[in-house]
């Protein structure tokens, strides 16, 4: 890496070690660029669920990142990442009827996720989801908190 190795396979080997040593992981997966998300993420899944999702969130890994925080129950995490991520088709699988864990989702989307957020944007596309998804019961629970709780959209 000092020679300035950009191969994948060295910085996965690399974040590997990292992760094993507890050399500040998180500021690896943050910063470095060359690793692949999903191959560290898979290695992060049994050390450290939130870290897998630092490394899944990176790559984009919506999948992958749906399914660790499903299994570990880290719902607040996924919450804020389908928040920021604002992508109609994420949105429609994590609000499937299917979903047994949609309701977790939902409640921290509610009470987290959305209130924390500074975005219109982000905001509005979860507006929509909801009402894409027809969930107008929650859609009103989700407006009432934005509303009522949050300082940037209650003018």
């Amino acid at each position: 890496m000092s020679e300035g190795s950009q191969d994948v396979h060295v910085h996965n080997a690399l974040g590997k070690i990292i992760i094993d040593s507890n050399n500040n992981p998180e500021h690896f997966l943050i910063t470095n660029p060359f690793y692949d998300s999903r191959v560290v993420g898979k290695y992060f899944e049994k050390r450290d669920p939130t870290l897998a999702v630092v490394a899944y969130r990176r790559g984009q890994c919506d999948d992958e990142l749906i399914n660790v925080t499903n299994k570990n129950s880290l719902f607040k995490l996924q919450a804020r990442y389908v928040v920021e991520r604002m992508d109609g088709d994420l949105w429609d699988k994590v609000l499937q009827p299917e979903n047994e864990y949609r309701r977790q989702l939902i409640d921290q989307v509610v009470s987290t996720a959305l209130p924390e957020s500074k975005s219109p944007e982000q905001v509005s596309a979860a507006v929509k989801a909801f009402m894409t998804a027809d969930l107008p019961h929650e859609l009103i629970e989700l407006l009432e908190k934005i509303v009522l709780q949050n300082s940037a959209f209650s003018g």
